[in-house]
C-alpha cells in the first residue's frame, strides 16, 4: 500500500514537473521583422500626431505581415528600444511573448547574424556569448 501510495506521488509529481515546464516554454517565441520606430511608422498615417523627433524614438519589432510586436522596457530591452543606429534593421527577437498585450520580454536578439544575449558578468545585453562575434568571452 506505501508503495503503491510512494508511486504514485512519484508519477504525480513527475506529471506537474513535465506540465509546468511545458507550460513555460509555450509562451517562449521567436519573431523576424524589422526593428522600427512606431512613431515614425505612423507618420504615414493622415492627421496621425506623430512626434518622435521631440519625444524620441521607441522602436519595436513590426513584423512581415505589417503587425508589431512591443518590447517589454527593461535591462534586455533597452537597446532595442532606443534603436542603437539600427533602424530598419531585420532581427530576430526570442522571448516570452503575452499575445493579449502584443509585448515580447527579450531574451536575445539577431542582427546580422550575431547574437546578443543578457552577459552576467557584464550585467548587461551584449554579444559575450556569441562566438561568431569574434569578441572575447572574457
Amino acid at each position: 500500500m506505501i508503495r503503491r501510495i510512494a508511486v504514485f506521488l512519484v508519477l504525480a509529481i513527475t506529471a506537474l514537473s513535465v506540465a509546468a515546464s511545458a507550460a513555460s516554454q509555450k509562451n517562449t517565441k521567436t519573431f523576424t521583422g524589422t526593428l522600427t520606430c512606431l512613431a515614425c511608422d505612423l507618420k504615414k498615417l493622415e492627421g496621425t500626431n506623430s512626434e518622435c523627433e521631440a519625444y524620441g524614438h521607441r522602436h519595436s519589432l513590426r513584423l512581415d505581415n505589417g503587425k508589431y510586436v512591443n518590447f517589454l522596457e527593461n535591462d534586455h530591452s533597452e537597446a532595442l528600444l532606443k534603436g542603437g543606429g539600427r533602424h530598419n534593421t531585420r532581427i530576430q527577437v526570442t522571448g516570452i511573448y503575452d499575445s493579449k498585450s502584443h509585448t515580447i520580454d527579450v531574451h536575445d536578439y539577431v542582427i546580422d547574424g550575431i547574437q546578443t544575449v543578457w552577459c552576467e558578468k557584464h550585467g548587461q545585453m551584449d554579444i559575450c556569448g556569441d562566438t561568431k562575434s569574434g569578441e572575447s568571452k572574457n
